[in-house]
C-alpha cells in the first residue's frame, strides 16, 4: 500500500472525529456555538467529499464540495448580520 493511499483515510478518520467535536460543541445552549458548530461539520464533509472525490476519481465531488463552503459562508455571514441589530 502506498503511504498516500493509507493518509487519505487517515484524513477521514480524522475528519469524522472533528465532526463529532463539532456536533458536541454545537449543543451548548449559545446561538454562535450552534452556528460554530454547524460550520465545522459542513467544512468536514466538504473536505471529506474532496478527499473520497480524489481518490475515486469522480469529478462532481469538487463541485459540491465548493458549493457547500461557498453556501455555508454566505450563510454564515448572512446570519452574522441578521444577529448583529442596527448600527447607530
Amino acid at each position: 500500500m502506498d503511504i498516500l493511499f493509507i493518509s487519505k483515510y487517515i484524513v477521514l478518520i480524522a475528519l469524522v472525529i472533528m465532526m463529532l467535536a463539532a456536533l458536541r460543541a454545537s449543543a451548548y445552549k449559545s446561538t454562535s456555538m450552534g452556528l460554530l458548530g454547524s460550520s465545522v461539520v459542513v467544512t468536514a464533509f466538504a473536505v471529506g467529499l474532496l478527499v473520497v472525490g480524489g481518490q475515486y476519481n469522480i469529478q462532481f465531488y469538487r463541485d459540491i464540495s465548493l458549493a457547500l463552503i461557498f453556501f455555508g459562508f454566505v450563510g454564515t455571514i448572512a446570519f452574522a448580520v441578521t444577529l448583529g441589530g442596527e448600527d447607530k
